[in-house]
C-alpha cells in the first residue's frame, strides 16, 4: 500500500473515530430542564332535578281486554283504582295511581314531557293510531282529576304534559283509548317515554 493510501485511511479512520465520539456523547448529554405548570378548574351546578314514575305508571299502561268495538275514552286499568280516605265517615275518591314526581332533592320545578315511539301495533302489523291514545294530567287526583274532557292525543314527539311541577310534587295521569269498528282482533302494544325539563325549558 502507497503513502497516499495510508493517509486516504488515516483520515476515514479519524472521521469514523470521532463520529463514535460525537454519538456516544449524544447519549449521556442533557439538553434542558424539567418544569411544571398548573392551572384551575370550576364548575357552577345551578339546577338540579330528578324524577320517577309511580309502580303503576312503570308497569305499563294497561287497557285490559275489549269484548266489544267500537269504544271511545276506554279508561286504563289504573285510572281509578286508588282510594284516597277523606273526612269523618270514611268518605272516598276513587283517584288515578298513575303518576310522575318530582324528587325532593331537587331544587327547581319541572315541566314533564311525554311521547308515544309509534301507533298500537299488534303482531301482524295491525295499529290502532296513536292519536287514538290520550291523556289528562292534573297537579290532583280524585274521582273526575284528571279530566277525560281535558284530554289531549298521544304523538310521536315529545309535547308538555306537566307544568311548573313543584318539588315533591306529582303530576298525576290518566289514560284512555278510542279502538275503531274495523280494528283487527290482536294483542297490541307500544312505548310511552316520559321527559323532564327545567320550568320553561323545551322539551
Amino acid at each position: 500500500m502507497g503513502y497516499k493510501d495510508n493517509i486516504v485511511v488515516l483520515i476515514f479512520a479519524a472521521v469514523f473515530l470521532f463520529s463514535i465520539i460525537m454519538l456516544m456523547n449524544q447519549g449521556v448529554r442533557t439538553t434542558g430542564y424539567a418544569t411544571t405548570a398548573t392551572t384551575t378548574s370550576n364548575v357552577t351546578i345551578s339546577t338540579y332535578f330528578a324524577i320517577d314514575m309511580s309502580t303503576n305508571l312503570t308497569n305499563g299502561i294497561e287497557f285490559g281486554t275489549i269484548n266489544s268495538i267500537p269504544v271511545t275514552n276506554w279508561n286504563a286499568t289504573d285510572n281509578n283504582n286508588s282510594v284516597n280516605t277523606t273526612g269523618v265517615g270514611g268518605t272516598y275518591n276513587q283517584s288515578t295511581s298513575m303518576w310522575l314526581n318530582v324528587s325532593t332533592d331537587s331544587n327547581t320545578n319541572v315541566d314533564f314531557c311525554v311521547k308515544a315511539d309509534t301507533a298500537l301495533t299488534s303482531s301482524g302489523a295491525s295499529t290502532i293510531g296513536v292519536g287514538n291514545e290520550s291523556y289528562a294530567n292534573h297537579t290532583v287526583t280524585n274521582v273526575s282529576l284528571p279530566l277525560v274532557t281535558s284530554a289531549v292525543d298521544l304523538t310521536t314527539g315529545y309535547v308538555k304534559s306537566g307544568f311548573n311541577i313543584t318539588v315533591g310534587g306529582n303530576d298525576y295521569l290518566r289514560f284512555w283509548l278510542d279502538v275503531p269498528a274495523a280494528t283487527t282482533a290482536a294483542y297490541y302494544n307500544n312505548t310511552l317515554s316520559f321527559e323532564g325539563v327545567t320550568t320553561g325549558a323545551g322539551c
